[in-house]
C-alpha cells in the first residue's frame, strides 16, 4: 500500500509535466527541452515568495503562475515562434538552448542548495500499514481535478473543438476564423503553468535542487512516448504506470535483493526502449493527435 500511495505521489507530479508536454506535441508537433526548467521557474518562485516575503502559500501560488506564463510566453516568443513553422526539429535545438540558459539563471539566483516549500505543519494520515500526509492526498487530488478538466476542456467544449480542427488541418481552420498563432501560443503558455504547479507539487512534498530540470524532463517524456504522442489520455495513464513501475523497482526484493534506489531513474528510460521496440506509436497512440 505505502508503494502503492508513493505511485500516486510521484505519477501526479509526472502527469502534471506530460501532460503539457502533450498538449505541446499535439497541436505544434514539436517537443520542448526546457519544460523541466519551468517547473522549476513555478516551483522556485513560489518558494521565494513564502521563504522572503512571509506569504501565504495560497497567494504565492498565483503568483508564482503568473510568472511561470510570463517566462513560458518570452520563451515561445524568443526561442520558438521564429523557428516552428520553418521545420519541426528546429524548436527541439532551440529548447535545449533554453533550458541551458534557464539552467544556468536558476543557478545564479538560487544556489545549488536545496529548497524546500512550507506548506505547514503536517498532518499524517495511516491508510492500513502506510503513512500519507494531508498535503500529499490534497496535492493528489487536485492533480487529478485538474488533469480529469483540462481533458474535459479537450474534448467537450468548443475551445478543445478549435484545437482538434487545427491539429487536423491549420490551414482549413484559419479559413473558418481560428486564429491558430493565439491559439498556439495559449496552448504552449499552458504548458508552462502545468509544469508550474509541477515544480509547486515537488517543492511542497520533496526538495527542489537547480539540478534536476533534465531528470523530470525525461520522466515526462516517458510518459508521453509509452502513452502515445498523439494521445493526452494515455500520457496521463503512463505517467502514473511508470510512477508505479519505478516503487516496486526499488521497493520489493528481485530474486532475493534490492535494486539500489540511485537505480529507480533508469525505470523511466527503459521504459522508453520497451515501448519503441514493441510499439513505436505508444500503447495509446493513434493517427490523431489529440485524443
Amino acid at each position: 500500500m505505502q508503494l502503492f500511495l508513493n505511485a500516486l505521489i510521484a505519477g501526479s507530479f509526472a502527469a502534471l509535466l506530460a501532460s503539457g508536454l502533450s498538449l505541446v506535441y499535439g497541436v505544434l508537433g514539436i517537443f520542448n527541452m526546457a519544460l523541466g526548467q519551468l517547473a522549476l521557474v513555478g516551483g522556485l518562485s513560489a518558494w521565494w515568495l513564502t521563504e522572503y516575503f512571509s506569504m501565504p502559500l495560497f497567494l504565492a501560488i498565483p503568483c508564482s503562475m503568473a510568472l511561470s506564463v510570463f517566462v513560458t510566453w518570452i520563451s515561445f516568443e524568443v526561442f520558438v515562434a521564429p523557428f516552428y513553422r520553418r521545420h519541426r526539429f528546429l524548436p527541439l535545438v532551440t529548447t535545449i538552448a533554453l533550458s541551458m540558459v534557464l539552467d544556468g539563471l536558476i543557478l545564479l539566483l538560487f544556489r545549488e542548495d536545496p529548497k524546500t516549500i512550507d506548506a505547514g505543519r503536517k498532518i499524517l494520515l495511516h491508510v492500513g500499514d502506510a503513512v500519507l500526509s494531508m498535503q500529499q492526498l490534497t496535492l493528489i487530488v487536485l492533480t487529478l481535478l485538474f488533469l480529469a478538466a483540462l481533458t474535459w476542456v479537450l474534448l467537450a467544449t468548443p475551445f478543445g473543438r478549435r484545437i482538434r480542427a487545427t491539429v487536423q488541418h491549420a490551414r482549413a481552420a484559419e479559413s473558418l476564423g481560428i486564429r491558430c498563432g493565439l491559439l498556439h501560443r495559449l496552448l504552449f503558455i499552458t504548458s508552462g503553468v502545468l509544469a508550474g504547479l509541477a515544480g509547486i507539487f515537488v517543492g511542497i512534498d520533496q526538495n527542489l535542487t537547480p539540478t534536476i530540470g533534465f531528470a523530470i524532463t525525461i520522466k515526462a517524456y516517458a510518459a508521453l512516448i509509452a502513452g502515445g504522442k498523439d494521445s493526452l489520455k494515455g500520457t496521463i495513464v503512463c505517467a502514473y504506470l511508470i510512477a508505479l513501475l519505478e516503487q516496486l523497482a526499488i521497493g520489493i526484493p528481485w530474486f532475493g535483493f534490492y535494486i539500489p534506489s540511485g537505480y529507480q531513474s533508469t525505470v523511466a528510460l527503459l521504459v522508453i526502449i520497451v515501448i519503441l521496440l514493441v510499439k513505436p506509436q505508444g500503447i495509446f497512440g493513434s493517427r490523431i493527435r489529440i485524443s
